[in-house]
């Protein structure tokens, strides 16, 4: 029984350490990516056309925006 448990034990802390070696090299490949919220410009301009030739106004209170993912510029 004492064995079972010491070779269980063994398997568990290999397959444990295995798993953590196996994401850091994937993880430093992986260029840093940065998200940046902006306002829809397209939408916006849209928007504001249509209510233009409506005869209307439009007041953004919570203005559309859409998440932009750019690289982060390396310092080297």
């Amino acid at each position: 029984m004492k064995r079972l448990s010491l070779v269980c034990g063994t398997l568990l802390l290999a397959a444990l350490s295995a798993g953590c070696t196996s994401t850091q090299s994937a993880m430093r490949d992986a260029p840093l990516m940065q998200r940046e919220t902006q306002i829809d410009q397209v939408y916006v301009a849209y928007v504001d056309g249509v209510a233009k030739q409506r005869g209307t106004r439009v007041v953004w209170v919570n203005p559309p925006k859409r998440t932009v993912i750019k690289p982060i510029a390396s310092t080297n």
